[in-house]
């Protein structure tokens, strides 16, 4: 109905034949029976009869709060008998202000809130509803009490503000429903004569009472009994023409027209987090729990296997890539004394030279002895550091380079080459710096001269076991000849410590490996004196373990977001008993159902949407703890934390689509009713 045309008809109403049944088990309770009434505008009309009789049943079809089971209601010339849930809220919102006899104020808002409930269904801008409410306010002489909440006032106060609400969205029919029921004598004559004064102002006044001297204030008396009207007739109450009333007595018109657009999403966001959720902390912060722990546990998780992936590939980067290693086993005693009657040198050069030669693959190829030996340079004096005897393709297979100067050269094993490579560690120990290079050493009881100073790298321990990860940045290189002519070799100690091959691909390198044992073990006369490892596929061994216990942790994570979810929907639905009132006096205002529905899938959103937030920041927190007492990377993904925010919102969504289904086709007489 355009409001622009139908000012001068909207509360002239026309029932015909209305009936309203409800079934009441195999039987129909009557509730009215053939109606037939015509209401002009403009009229104070009362309604009266006793309990049964059917007043507030026709109250609420006159609301467009229920539908008749047969006849037609004619409001403004237009029927709406057959209109659609978005057709009546508008009309409710719009056209039709109720006053009820319980006040009907939502608890948890303001005087000015309540005053402007409709305004918001109505789709006023936020900034005009509170200019608005406060000229209301001041009108009915609240103006002081703004701010309070329903339980902070007197019950005439209440009932002024659920007028002013009825007022605010400017329709011409008011709907009283014993408004003075609650009230004591004197209150209740201050707000019959606030009614009697808007019906002078030409608002349709329909008054529902059981009080008859009440109902003598109306120019009508409607009286019901059974379902019908037994009784219409006109009292001697004269009606001033509201043209004839005087400027200060004008005090709820309003000359400016307000826009209006459907209720806004940020409203429906305040409704659900200030009227819903923080109106109930304790109930929302424990509902949300569930949400909380499955969030923290994937982000934790995730963090520490995200760090743990940055470690590996850090190992890897360490070790060099691709790469197979023919380790000494480190015997001793009687099996050791056995084992070197089979192979006296245990890993040797034989091994390398046959490596080279049946592995074509094979990209870079290095040996390296290590001993313990005192540095010394000038004054400063480095006890048991460790030396590395090296021969072959060191820095290509470590994917480890100096810095300055150079590292160790074939040339240098030929020559018994009295140089040495040092570490950042060593070199600034030493108080060499960047002038390193060129300078004399004291190796043992040796001098040699450094030729090359290594990169700083950082090196870290592994928690796979036999990587033979070192801090590299406090070793010494020197050619593996020089290490064998000055520094004596025990009589059963291995040739090599570590022989260390990178191949060309990393696919195959256990069938590689497993050629190359048996390579070694021929060799060594079958000497169980060696082993062979690949240590990416360690590393990858260790990360598959790792990936299991993911899954496992996941799936513990998706069991508490699923019991969280159902813990949202088992709060949602108690919220939906509990409020069943607030949906009824939402309803009467001019709410549609699918702003009923909107309001509890977002109350639902946003309990899982913090949740996922506070489980979020749990996460991060517990991963920090972890890196911080055990020492362990953690490493947190930003796509990780977006899809939990995604993920516990999506659960609220999901869990909480019922229970605002149910709240959104509550009947809202049944709502009204049960307040």
């Amino acid at each position: 109905m355009d409001r622009t045309t139908s000012e001068s008809v909207t509360s002239c109403i026309r029932l015909r034949g209305i009936t309203r049944s409800f079934p009441m088990g195999e039987t129909e309770f009557h509730a009215l029976r053939g109606i037939d009434l015509d209401i002009a505008a403009g009229e104070f009309v009362a309604i009266i009869g006793p309990s049964g009789s059917g007043k507030s049943t026709l109250m609420y079809l006159l609301g467009c709060l229920d539908q008749p089971t047969r006849g037609t209601y004619e409001l403004g010339g237009r029927e709406v008998s057959g209109l659609d849930d978005r057709e009546l809220s508008r009309i409710r919102n719009e056209d039709i202000g109720f006053v009820f006899q319980q006040y009907h104020l939502l608890p948890d808002l303001n005087v000015a809130q309540n005053l402007a409930l409709g305004l918001v269904y109505g789709g006023v801008p936020v900034s005009r509803r509170r200019a608005l409410a406060e000229r209301f306010a001041e009108r009915i002489g609240l103006g002081q009490h703004l701010d309070h909440t329903p339980s902070e006032l007197s019950g005439g106060q209440m009932q002024r503000v659920a007028i002013a609400r009825a007022l605010s969205c400017r329709p011409r029919l008011i709907l009283a429903d014993e408004p003075t029921g609650n009230l004591d004598s004197v209150t209740g004559r201050e707000i019959l004569d606030l009614i009697r004064e808007l019906h002078r102002q030409g608002h349709t006044v329909i008054l529902v009472t059981h009080d008859s001297n009440v109902a003598a204030l109306a120019q009508r008396i409607i009286t019901l009994a059974d379902g019908r009207i037994v009784r219409d007739e006109r009292t001697t109450t004269a009606a001033p023409a509201a043209a004839a009333v005087p400027p200060d007595l004008d005090r709820f018109s309003l000359e400016e027209n307000f826009p209006r657009s459907r209720v806004a999403y940020r409203d429906v966001t305040r409704i659900a987090m200030h009227e819903g959720l923080l109106a109930r902390k304790a109930r929302t912060f424990l509902t949300m729990l569930g949400i909380v722990f499955g969030i923290a546990a994937v982000i934790a998780m995730n963090g520490i296997t995200e760090g743990g992936k940055r470690k590996q590939l850090e190992q890897i980067r360490q070790i060099g890539m691709n790469n197979i290693q023919v380790r000494d086993k480190e015997l001793e005693g009687a099996r050791l004394l056995r084992e070197r009657r089979r192979n006296p040198t245990g890993v040797n050069r034989c091994d390398l030279r046959a490596l080279k030669e049946y592995l074509p693959e094979i990209q870079a190829l290095c040996a390296w002895k290590a001993v313990k030996a005192e540095l010394r340079c000038g004054d400063q004096v480095l006890e048991s550091e460790q030396v590395l005897g090296v021969e072959g393709d060191f820095i290509e297979v470590a994917d480890f380079y100096p810095q300055s100067g150079r590292f160790l050269q074939a040339h240098d094993n030929t020559t018994f080459a009295r140089v040495c490579v040092i570490g950042q560690d060593v070199a600034r120990k030493l108080g060499l710096g960047a002038q390193a290079v060129g300078k004399w050493i004291v190796i043992g009881d040796e001098s040699f001269r450094v030729v090359g100073v290594m990169a700083a790298r950082e090196f870290g321990g592994s928690d796979v076991k036999d990587l033979g990860i070192t801090d590299r940045n406090l070793d010494i290189y020197m050619p593996y000849t020089s290490m064998r002519t000055y520094f004596k070799r025990d009589a059963h100690e291995s040739e090599y410590d570590v022989i260390s091959l990178r191949m060309r691909r990393d696919d195959g390198l256990v069938a590689t490996a497993g050629y190359l044992h048996k390579i070694i073990a021929r060799l060594h006369n079958e000497a169980d004196d060696f082993e062979v490892s690949v240590p990416l596929e360690k590393i990858r061994q260790a990360q598959q373990t790792k990936e299991v216990f993911n899954i496992i942790i996941v799936v513990i994570a998706a069991i508490s977001l699923i019991v969280g979810g159902i813990g949202i929907m088992n709060i949602m639905l108690a919220n939906v008993t509990e409020r069943t009132r607030e949906i009824g006096i939402r309803r009467a205002v001019g709410a549609t159902r699918k702003d009923i529905l909107n309001q509890f899938v977002t109350e639902a959103i946003l309990i899982s949407a913090a949740g996922g937030l506070l489980g979020l920041l749990a996460g991060i927190a517990a991963g920090k703890t972890i890196e911080m007492v055990f020492a362990f990377p953690v490493d947190f993904s930003v796509t990780i934390m977006v899809v939990a925010i995604v993920v516990s919102t999506l659960v609220g969504l999901i869990f909480g689509i019922y229970p605002a289904w149910l709240a959104a086709r509550m009947d809202p007489v049944e709502a009204l009713r049960a307040g």
